[in-house]
Formats: C-alpha cells, sequence, structure tokens
C-alpha cells in the first residue's frame, strides 16, 4: 500500500463529512416522527462507507466538527418513537447550513462521491 498524502488525507475526510450529511438528509427527508439519528444508528449506516482509507476517521470527532461548524446540530431530549419502538437520546440532525453546503456539493459535482 502507498504512503497517503495529505491530500488524500483530506480529500477522505470531507468525502466522510458529505456521507454524514446525506445520512442526515435522509433521515430527515423521511419524516420520522422523532428526528435525527443516534450515533449508533449512524455507526450502523456508515458501516458500508467506511474503507480502509477512512479507517483512520473516527465518526465521533466527524461528528464533533460538524456540530462546532453548524452543519449538523444535536437534540438531546429523551423522546419515545414508535417507528424504533424505543425511547431515543441523544440524536444528530442536519441544519439548514449543513443541508446548504450538501446541496452546493451536489450542484458542483453532479453526485455526492
Amino acid at each position: 500500500m502507498h504512503p497517503v498524502s495529505p491530500e488524500e488525507d483530506a480529500w477522505t475526510l470531507h468525502e466522510t463529512f458529505l456521507e454524514i450529511l446525506r445520512r442526515l438528509n435522509q433521515a430527515a427527508e423521511e419524516g420520522i416522527e422523532v428526528h435525527g439519528l443516534e450515533f449508533t444508528e449512524m455507526e450502523r449506516l456508515l458501516d458500508r462507507f467506511w474503507t480502509h482509507r477512512s479507517a483512520g476517521i473516527q465518526l465521533d470527532s466527524a461528528l464533533s466538527l460538524l456540530v462546532e461548524n453548524g452543519l449538523v446540530g444535536t437534540a438531546d431530549d429523551p423522546a419515545f418513537s414508535w417507528v424504533r419502538n424505543r425511547t431515543v437520546g441523544r440524536r444528530f440532525q442536519i441544519t439548514p447550513l449543513g443541508k446548504s453546503y450538501l446541496l452546493r456539493q451536489l450542484e458542483e459535482t453532479g453526485r455526492i462521491r
């Protein structure tokens, strides 16, 4: 395996951010009565996305950066979800800023990588 350049690392992180935003946007559009995804739900959804290239990226760190930059918000109020058939805790949700960033990336590239 060849050494990874800083540009490749940055691109992998960017792709991870976009995949997280895409998944959160998809969850918001599905109209589930309790909006957002819990950390464990995000882990499960991203299982197929993670590759050997993105193995060094920690989901909690990526989510923290997205929250700090206002692209993702959190909801900490426990709520019962009839769809999930359980009480859900802390959830991550895409913000309007995150949605506009995701749409801008889609417009620029014609697709989300």
